[in-house]
């Protein structure tokens, strides 16, 4: 799973092995440690109480929830992705997209440690 953060949008990405591990277990979680005593969490769950994709920060573990029918309809389609917005204080809003990570769709491009010529 990656996250992406910006100040206005809360981006989740999840690959096959992701995806898979959600449909299992209604659950995916990206841990990161950030020193001896830090650990930040990412945690993706779909939860029956939930009626809109909603995220929560405590502290140092960030919490995205899914209703279930939307984890459903999302996991058991071709649509790539689910996005909600969410209040996050006097005239803001969080934008939320949760998606599929289908992969490249182009060709990466060749660094120049990769490239050779010939003389």
């Amino acid at each position: 799973m990656k996250l992406r953060l910006t100040a206005r949008d809360l981006r989740l990405r999840l690959e096959a092995d992701d995806l898979e591990a959600l449909r299992q277990t209604g659950r995916v979680e990206l841990t990161t440690p950030f020193d001896a005593q830090t650990t930040f969490t990412c945690t993706l769950r779909i939860d029956a109480q939930t009626a809109v994709p909603a995220a929560h920060l405590d502290g140092t573990r960030l919490t995205v929830l899914l209703p279930t029918e939307d984890a459903r309809k999302w996991l058991e389609s071709d649509q790539i992705s689910i996005e909600a917005r969410q209040t996050a204080g006097p005239n803001r809003t969080l934008k939320l997209l949760i998606e599929k990570d289908i992969g490249c769709q182009h060709k990466p491009r060749a660094h120049s440690s990769d490239v050779t010529a010939e003389h």
